[in-house]
């Protein structure tokens, strides 16, 4: 019966077409830190998890969205410390299909903080995040897709400076400013997912 099923699902998305409504489930891993952290700042690496939905209108234009749960942040290059910052990503993105099942993609990420651990606690950061994603992705005729994707941030990710920060920190850290620069998100991430027809 599982063989059966899983013979049916991958020979309906081996055949979608324009118009079809497709889901994907996905899973993968980022690398992601902060502009203006200079040479001060090293990338916090973490796990990317959640699902996709498109709607294909023609054999080279299609529309997903989805939500992303998204492990963030940065890491320290002295002491190794880790700011860890958790978002739960909502993209919406336009997918050029410039061959086969290779598409080019790119649009807008809403960005939601679920959770913090570090220096920088959550008050002094902002909860909520804006960024453009841009890629690219591949699907095979079996239904498998490979993403590649980088998020640049557009909004400031630092609220405050941390409490911590006038009289505890480091000199190289107090040396660094870095909350007084813009602080924006960026990622880089790759997932694996299925993509069916629903």
């Amino acid at each position: 019966m599982i063989a059966v099923m899983m013979a049916a699902t991958l020979t309906a998305s081996a055949q979608m077409e324009p118009g079809t409504f497709s889901m994907m489930p996905k899973v993968g891993f980022n690398a992601s830190d902060i502009t203006g952290g200079k040479n001060v700042l090293d990338n916090r690496n973490g796990i990317v998890a959640g699902f996709d939905f498109e709607y294909k209108t023609s054999d080279w234009f299609g529309i997903s969205f989805g939500a992303n749960y998204s492990q963030q942040g940065w890491k320290y290059k002295q002491g190794g410390e880790k700011q860890e910052n958790d978002y739960i990503n909502v993209p919406v993105m336009a997918k050029f299909y410039v061959w086969k099942g290779l598409s080019v993609n790119t649009g807008i990420q809403a960005g939601f903080l679920t959770k913090t651990k570090g220096a920088f606690e959550k008050e002094d950061l902002r909860k909520f995040d804006l960024s453009i994603p841009f890629g690219i992705s591949y699907e095979f005729p079996f239904g498998l897709n490979i993403d590649v994707r980088f998020v640049e941030g557009a909004t400031d990710v630092v609220k405050n400076e941390p409490r911590w920060m006038i009289n505890e920190a480091p000199k190289w850290l107090t040396d660094w400013q870095g909350y007084e620069e813009k602080n924006k998100n960026r990622v880089l991430e790759i997932t694996l997912g299925y993509k069916f027809p629903l």
